[in-house]
């Protein structure tokens, strides 16, 4: 049986997961493995023209897996080098060419190797899918269901009941973090708002620190002590789920409203299962990212900058994509509910104020202060463009527009440049009255059907509360508004209350 090739991916897949299974549930793993061993079946089957057997296409894809998986692993290990590290792969492609060209062609000799080495490699990945699947049970026995952790909205549409738009600026920081910390003045951009009717809160904090919670506690209502109670210290998976599975998605998809979920490259938002529809660029699950990161073939991506492998080039047309699309899609006459998380201002810097790509070099040779402006210019300018086609649109809405948590103050920020690698270890609670007014001080608007003024949600758990009982007769009662940090990443559920030190 030709096994090898699986075999080899399946230890790297695994393992991978294994390791990062605080972070990745199984629902988007599992693709991913298939994924995985779907394209070792091609290969082996591309490969059988070649080989002249099953048992020799299977070899020589073991060699090929162990070129494109593992030794990408240590040439970037010794080597910082683009160049250095191209050279190091042609030669060792050269190699496994020449490998796999040894492998015998006669019936006894390779069947005897065959064998050999799947007696090697089955009881490996036996052995990693069992602790794999023994971790996963124990995870699973700990984490609570989205829609038992909090409670549903009670509320009922009606004939008049408007379309819901909610849009999330990520890292959008609120008046005066931006004139403190970056010199900007916000101000036109906020009359700008409250002259299309929005009301604005220039006072408003988040009441998390960090995305994961914040947006989690704004879709579902509700702080996140349900969770702490049964969830695993260290474990993110509880957390990303009733991000992907909130009770907003459920309560609209009750009331037979087309479901819109525009997400980012970050996992927890990349997509809904829940949702009607998913809007996305060249989005991969976490671990296939994970994969194709450490592999050959991601190198070659990304030296040739062709799609999937230029991060930050896709993650700059992202952004413009996006905003196409819900322009689009606010022209369309059918009841929707429409959630968007979108990664600017949030690094890595990508994009200039134009909505041109910003390239790495000039990103690099900028301020932190003007690769940030730049985005939030960006952000502003389509944000109004998407905020008048909804208004132009045959649908009366509501639109929410604010952020989930503020810029990361100094010194607590890593590489803003490449996807993935800004945050930093911090200890929370340990921080700053300054600091923590930076962190979480926080964009926050509100636009009600008929535009007239009104006041902005208090934070950003009070905005389904507000809606529901404004347009869906909900009689509930909104939650006070507090804030809290969880302590650090081996914390997430252990909070302390800084609402006294914002205030």
């Amino acid at each position: 049986m030709p096994l090898a090739g699986g075999a080899v991916a399946l230890v790297v897949t695994l393992t991978l997961w294994l390791s990062n299974m605080s972070r990745v549930p199984y629902e988007d793993a599992l693709p991913t493995v298939g994924a995985v061993l779907a394209l070792v079946g091609l290969a082996v089957l591309a490969l059988r023209l070649v080989a002249g057997g099953w048992a020799r296409a299977g070899l020589m894809s073991g060699v090929a897996a162990v070129y494109i998986l593992y030794l990408p692993v240590a040439v970037f290990a010794v080597s910082p080098s683009a160049w250095m590290r191209g050279g190091l792969l042609l030669m060792g492609g050269v190699a496994a060419v020449l490998a796999a060209r040894r492998i015998p062609r006669e019936a006894p000799g390779v069947l005897a190797v065959n064998r050999k080495i799947n007696l090697i490699l089955v009881p490996i990945v036996i052995g990693i899918a069992g602790v794999v699947l023994l971790r996963q049970i124990d995870l699973e026995r700990h984490r609570p269901a989205p829609d038992q952790a909090f409670a549903a909205f009670d509320g009922e549409a009606s004939a008049t009941s408007p379309d819901v738009w909610h849009l999330i600026f990520d890292r959008y920081g609120n008046n005066a973090t931006l004139g403190g910390a970056y010199g900007y003045d916000n101000s036109a951009f906020l009359s700008a708002l409250r002259k299309r009717g929005f009301a604005v809160n220039e006072e408003a904090f988040s009441n998390y620190q960090r995305t994961g919670h914040s947006v989690a506690s704004t879709l579902n209502a509700s702080y996140l002590d349900r969770l702490s109670s049964s969830a695993q210290a260290a474990d993110w998976v509880p957390i990303y789920r009733s991000l992907t599975s909130s009770q907003a998605l459920r309560f609209f998809e009750r009331q037979g409203y087309e479901t819109v979920f525009a997400g980012s490259w970050w996992n927890p938002t990349r997509r809904s299962g829940l949702a009607d529809r998913n809007i996305n660029y060249r989005a991969v699950p976490e671990l296939g990212r994970l994969v194709l990161g450490q592999s050959a073939i991601g190198f070659a991506l990304a030296q040739t900058g062709l799609a999937y492998g230029d991060g930050r080039g896709d993650q700059c047309r992202r952004a413009t994509y996006k905003f196409e699309q819900l322009r689009e899609l606010a022209d369309e006459g059918s009841r929707k509910y429409v959630f968007a998380h979108f990664l600017v201002p949030h690094p890595p810097f990508v994009l200039n104020a134009d909505g041109s790509c910003r390239s790495l070099a000039k990103a690099t040779a900028s301020s932190r202060r003007d690769n940030y402006v730049a985005q939030i210019e960006y952000a502003n300018r389509e944000a109004l463009r998407l905020i008048d086609a909804i208004l132009a649109g045959p649908r009366p809405a509501v639109i929410v527009l604010h952020s989930d948590e503020g810029p990361w103050p100094e010194p607590f920020v890593g590489d803003e440049r490449f996807l993935g690698r800004d945050p930093v270890a911090v200890d929370w609670a340990g921080l700053n009255a300054r600091q923590l007014a930076e962190k979480m001080g926080i964009l926050m608007a509100i636009r009600h059907v008929d535009g007239a003024p009104a006041p902005a949600p208090a934070s950003p758990i009070n905005v389904y509360p507000q809606i529901i009982n404004a347009y869906f007769s909900g009689k509930g009662v909104e939650p006070a508004p507090r804030h809290y940090v969880f302590e650090s990443d081996a914390a997430l559920y252990r909070f302390k209350d800084v609402t006294r030190e914002l205030n």
